[in-house]
């Protein structure tokens, strides 16, 4: 079983899953715990080596390149926040007021916080639907060497 109240923090991880933890530690904690997943590989001309994707449905989301977990994506029914509160029943205009430095990234299609996270919200509601955190590398220029 999750715990689906636990604390999202930016560059460490949400309860038990820590970012940087390999993918064999990550499917041993599942597997331990009895926890149904999916898993895909996902292939593209600029993503080598491929990176692998476990889902809990509607839970939350692990992205692994180089056996290494480099981000978490948490949706639905997870109900845990972030530390400045921001959760995924905050609409995105409280968010940005609680975070001033949630900028929309017309590229990505997704607003980005300095302090380490991003979020995406759906357009009917307002409300925040998926929180992404990842490892401090992802931000930089170089991720895609995987020299991390």
């Amino acid at each position: 079983m999750i715990d689906l109240t636990t604390p999202i923090i930016p560059y460490e991880g949400t309860g038990i899953f820590k970012l940087d933890a390999s993918y064999d530690a990550v499917k041993a904690l599942l597997q331990e715990r009895n926890i149904s997943y999916k898993e895909e590989i996902l292939e593209a001309t600029d993503i080598d080596p491929p990176w692998i994707i476990i889902e809990i449905e509607n839970i939350m989301e692990f992205f692994f390149a180089k056996n290494r977990l480099f981000k978490i994506i948490l949706k639905g029914n997870f109900s845990g926040g972030l530390p400045n509160g921001i959760n995924l029943d905050t609409t995105i205009d409280e968010a940005q007021k609680i975070d001033t430095n949630l900028i929309f990234d017309d590229w990505d299609e997704i607003f980005i916080s300095d302090n380490g996270y991003w979020v995406d919200y759906d357009e009917d509601t307002k409300k925040i639907c998926r929180i992404t955190i990842f490892i401090p590398v992802l931000e930089r220029d170089d991720f895609f060497e995987y020299k991390w």
